[in-house]
């Protein structure tokens, strides 16, 4: 029981060093995007898209996204769940400047939440490496984690420990795979 909870402590320590390990990048605050043919210049900190000579402010507000345009007219997009709604003011004309829609896909393009939303946690996948590693090399203490410290004197059965392993085995599979996904 001793070694159990040694080894326990010791995957809990290694889980919290790994993912301490991460550098994040900086924040980028102008960037361009091609997008239809054109270029867009995003400006995060001044909220801007910038197209040739035109020059669009966006603000957020809750889940309702906002694009002014030069000509002071509005288009706006709010998002609920996995579909959206939008409007415009009366004023707008999107013959005159870029479409509101275009400009929404630019700037959701370039704030990536296309890909942070998606993909495994790499928190996960270590997590799963660790408890499969852990059942598959000490299937045992395994089953007495999980069975037999409800019963007094009880020891498992070849079987048991074989499914312990097995199963461990696959969970350390399933967590590479994750983490292996999740750095992409």
């Amino acid at each position: 029981m001793k070694h159990a909870i040694q080894l326990c402590t010791c995957c809990v320590l290694a889980l919290f060093f790994f993912t301490a390990c991460t550098e994040k990048s900086p924040v980028q605050t102008s960037y361009s995007i091609e997008h239809a043919g054109k270029t867009f210049v995003i400006d995060a900190a001044n909220q801007t898209i910038t197209n040739n000579d035109d020059v669009y402010a966006y603000s957020f507000s809750g889940n309702t996204t906002t694009i002014t345009y030069p000509n002071g007219s509005t288009y706006f997009r709010t998002t609920s769940g996995n579909g959206w709604a939008g409007g415009w003011s009366d004023d707008y004309d999107e013959t005159k400047y870029i479409p509101g829609g275009v400009l929404m896909d630019v700037l959701y393009r370039g704030r990536g939440d296309e890909k942070d939303s998606s993909g495994p946690s790499p928190f996960l996948a270590i997590l799963l490496i660790a408890a499969g590693a852990f059942n598959a090399a000490k299937p045992r203490t395994a089953w007495y984690l999980g069975y037999g410290w409800r019963f007094k004197d009880a020891e498992p059965s070849e079987l048991a420990l074989g499914v312990e392993r097995v199963v461990g085995v696959v969970v350390l599979i399933i967590g590479v795979i994750m983490l292996l996904a999740s750095l992409q």
